[in-house]
């Protein structure tokens, strides 16, 4: 039986996402021996006591630093990880919704050691096969700089792992980077998304596709074939069940409001409003501030 490390942060107010996960990676990762290691600063919740869960005390940096520093925050139990055959990390918002076999996210012997998970936004740019088009780092005073002209695929800072030798070995080359642009003044792009795609440009590694990380919010549009394909979601943030973005990371303590008004009212009226705005990034954000 294969040992495998699952490693989440659950920071402030994202503990609200851990019971599921936890339930649900329990009930439909198999067949490994799974321990989980939650990097948090919250004290009560559940599963906190049980064998297989370690919690890691950890302070809350603010925005983008909870995330950016997350390959040092790792390194932090670096002796205890290696005592494990594969490690991966999941974000927060993700839950498991369909039985996966560990063989799907386990790299092969031709891969470099590691697995990442595919950007379920990029997915136009990979179909147009123009890797010009990705939302790389472009500067080249940072050391997540990829220049043009390189990269095959887009990968999302939120589901990624490998064999403990070379997951271990990727956080420690990226945490060292991430204080090298930190001391030059530099935050990359994509924070540690950036950083991870720069470092797998020139690594053989399996790409996990989008059933792996699908977006909650798109599920409606998923017909009834390929609804049994998806494993994995990656819940919606900005939904109001879940109290919305800002909620969330603290920079608010209203949470979004969650009743009729807001599902009948509100939520196509943004939808109407995004029609009219030429920026896509804004765009899809009104589009999906009510869910």
């Amino acid at each position: 039986m294969k040992k495998v490390a699952i490693l989440y942060i659950a920071l402030g107010r994202y503990i609200v996402f851990w019971k599921d996960f936890f339930e649900s990676c329990q009930a439909n990762l198999s067949p490994c021996e799974k321990h989980y290691f939650i990097w948090t600063d919250n004290t009560d919740f559940d599963y906190s006591d049980i064998p297989n869960v370690t919690v890691i005390p950890a302070q809350k940096r603010g925005w983008p630093y909870d995330t950016l520093l997350r390959f040092e925050m790792f390194l932090g139990m670096e002796k205890e990880l290696k005592k494990f055959d594969y490690i991966y990390f999941f974000n927060a918002n993700f839950q498991f919704v369909a039985p996966v076999d560990l063989a799907e996210i386990t790299p092969r012997e031709w891969h470099d050691g590691l697995v990442a998970g595919s950007h379920p936004g990029r997915r136009g740019d990979v179909l147009a096969g123009n890797p010009d088009l990705f939302g790389y780092e472009r500067r080249p005073e940072s050391t997540a700089y990829v220049p043009f002209g390189k990269g095959k695929d887009y990968v999302c800072g939120a589901f990624n792992g490998g064999t403990s030798a070379a997951f271990l070995t990727m956080c420690q080359v990226l945490a060292k980077n991430v204080q090298i642009d930190l001391k030059n003044g530099i935050v990359a792009r994509v924070d540690d998304e950036s950083h991870l795609n720069a470092y797998l440009i020139d690594k053989k590694y399996l790409l996990c596709g989008r059933a792996y990380g699908f977006p909650e919010g798109k599920l409606k549009h998923v017909n009834r074939v390929e609804m049994p394909m998806i494993k994995i979601i990656s819940r919606h943030k900005e939904s109001p069940k879940y109290g919305g973005v800002k909620w969330l990371r603290g920079q608010t303590d209203k949470k979004m409001p969650n009743n009729a008004f807001t599902r009948n009212i509100m939520r196509p009226l943004c939808h109407g409003v995004a029609l009219f705005i030429p920026i896509k990034k804004y765009r899809s954000r009104v589009r999906g501030y009510f869910g």
